[in-house]
Order: C-alpha cells, then structure tokens, then sequence
C-alpha cells in the first residue's frame, strides 16, 4: 500500500509540473503565477507552495488552477 502512496504521489508532481510547464509557456516565467492567483480563489502563498511541490492539492484544486491557465482534462 505505502508503495501505491508513493506513486500516487509522483503522479501528483508530474501533473503539477506539468501545468507549471504550460503557465509558463502562455504567461511568461515572471506572470504565471500572479495569472493564476488573479483567475482563482488561491493566494500567492497558496499557489508558490503548491507548485513548490510542498503539498498536494486536491482534484478540486488542481481543476481550477487548469481552468484558469485554460487546459481542459
């Protein structure tokens, strides 16, 4: 099961990483995250952990953050 958890968890990453990759391509590397912060609930604090990779966020979460920087899933 802790193995399972673990991929689940690089998963997770990769995904983040991965929408990270794409704000930055339509934002630029010094807007993207002020982008996502203005289209979401989320604060600067909030967004720099997440994609800090410091915490997982929710499917919830992860789906307005894709919404705001315009990817469907």
């Amino acid at each position: 099961m802790e193995h399972t958890n673990q991929m689940d968890e690089q998963q997770w990453k990769l995904l983040i990483l991965l929408l990270k990759e794409i704000a930055i391509e339509k934002y630029g590397t010094s807007g993207w995250q002020k982008h996502i912060v203005e289209n979401t609930p989320f604060t600067q604090s909030n967004v720099s952990r997440m994609f800090g990779l410091k915490y997982t966020p929710s499917l919830k979460n992860f789906l307005i953050i894709a919404k705001a920087i315009k990817v469907n899933f």
